[in-house]
């Protein structure tokens, strides 16, 4: 990422698996209780545990109703979700929201008091996991979930929280305060006890045909409120600091790097985002993770292999670790996943 000369490429994964695909891949070949990164050989991107906007005291995780092959469950953030069964980690859609109007969120702003952040990073700042993480050989990444999108979108509902970028301005700029107020708290205890590499900002911008907010929305409600804490993370040294967002948001890159990103990943392909694009765009100052479509390694080796080839010019270069774009479902077999980091690992380069 520093365009340095490297001898081979870190092959990782910037997207988890669906937990269905896990258990489909144990019949194909992964033994149990091993992990697809450590059997294959990947190398891995170790994770601090995040910085979250987080209710403290949190929501009740209960379970509301049960069906055949669902449930629905309350979430730490107070949103209620459809879970499946057999995948009880990944939820199906939101069927409620805590926040439906301002009385409701002047209750929630309670529950996110930037003092309650030693409880928020319970087991983050232990000891031994400080030691662990700042003896890392392998990058340490800080991951902030949910950021500013997912927070709004998690707890007013889609609909709810785009009209109020246009009906309840004040509302949407209170509640990004108060949620970076809760961030900043916690980056700044992270930063005082672990060294960081990277940070990615979990979002979820935009969808397959294009953003969900205008670069103007984004620029008015993100900038002021995000600003601190990208000044935070560069006077940190942290020099990867990435737009982690699905779907195509190219038109809001722009605004982004303005406020201070130089990375974005996963690329989503299907989306019409391609790396080499991107870079003939932006210049060697977006770095890119990502950008192997889904499509491909669902098709097979073949199909894997031309899109590799496709962003061979790229890879030479640097700034950019070729990954999968997406999160792994159940269509796609062990083999094919096999096939695509065995070619990665053996690109050599210098």
């Amino acid at each position: 990422m520093n365009y340095q000369p490297v001898d081979r490429l870190p092959v990782v994964d910037l997207e988890p698996l669906e937990e269905l695909a896990m258990k489909q891949w144990r019949t194909e070949g992964l033994p149990q209780g091993v992990d697809h990164i450590r059997f294959l050989g990947m190398s891995e991107l170790v994770q601090t545990g995040g910085v979250r906007v987080q209710p403290i005291p949190k929501f009740e995780e209960k379970i509301l109703s049960e069906e055949e092959e669902y449930f629905s469950q309350v979430t730490e953030l107070g949103a209620t979700v459809r879970r499946r069964k057999d995948a009880p980690n990944t939820f199906y859609g939101h069927t409620d929201f805590p926040i439906k109007t301002r009385k409701d969120w002047e209750e929630y702003r309670k529950r996110l008091n930037p003092a309650d952040s030693a409880q928020r990073l319970e087991g983050i700042l232990e000891p031994g996991n400080v030691k662990r993480l700042n003896a890392s050989a392998d990058p340490v990444g800080l991951g902030f979930f949910p950021y500013f999108f997912r927070f709004g979108f998690y707890t007013m509902g889609m609909e709810g929280f785009l009209t109020a970028f246009y009906e309840e301005e004040d509302l949407i700029h209170e509640m990004f305060e108060q949620a970076a107020s809760v961030l900043t708290a916690n980056l700044q205890m992270i930063l005082e006890n672990v060294n960081i590499d990277f940070a990615h900002f979990c979002e979820d911008l935009a969808g397959t045909h294009g953003p969900l907010v205008s670069p103007a929305i984004y620029d008015k409600f993100w900038a002021p409120h995000q600003k601190p804490i990208l000044k935070i993370l560069k006077e940190a040294g942290v020099r990867v600091i990435c737009m982690w967002s699905a779907g195509r948001f190219e038109e809001l890159i722009p605004t982004m790097m303005d406020h201070g990103f130089n990375c974005t990943w996963p690329v989503e392909r299907n989306a019409g985002m391609n790396p080499i694009d991107l870079r003939r765009r932006f210049g060697r100052g977006l770095l890119l993770g990502g950008g192997i479509s889904l499509r491909a390694l669902i098709e097979g080796p073949e199909a894997i292999d031309s899109e590799i080839e496709e962003l061979m010019p790229l890879i030479e270069e640097g700034g950019f670790i070729p990954a999968l774009d997406d999160m792994v479902p159940l269509e796609c077999p062990f083999s094919h996943y096999r096939h695509m980091v065995e070619r990665l690992k053996a690109i050599r380069l210098g």
